[in-house]
């Protein structure tokens, strides 16, 4: 299994091959947790790769709710707009992307 990871510097989304035990820790710190933010977007990133894009998008949703200024996020949200089809959503979520890097 692979993530998704935004890197804001090259502003383009890298893969790289999952751990074994990622899905666990996100799973631990969700358990004690459950506003975790950096769990969370984990979690939004593996469903997204799984191919569950609107389940990591209703996740990430979630993350920005808690953290509106969170690194990524709304790049990242713009992304899995895009991923479904939904002009209006990815350009509001690039509107959010450049209010919250102002």
């Amino acid at each position: 299994m692979a993530l998704a990871r935004w890197d804001s510097v090259e502003g383009s989304f890298m893969t790289y091959v999952e751990r074994p035990e990622t899905a666990m820790l996100v799973r631990q710190r969700l358990a004690e947790n459950a506003d975790d933010v950096d769990a969370l977007f984990v979690l939004a990133a593996m469903e997204v790769q799984e191919g569950r894009v609107v389940e990591g998008l209703r996740i990430l949703d979630y993350v920005l709710h808690l953290a509106p200024a969170y690194p990524g996020g709304w790049r990242f949200k713009a992304s899995l707009h895009r991923m479904t089809g939904d002009v209006e959503g990815e350009e509001a979520a690039w509107e959010r992307a450049d209010e919250s890097e102002e």
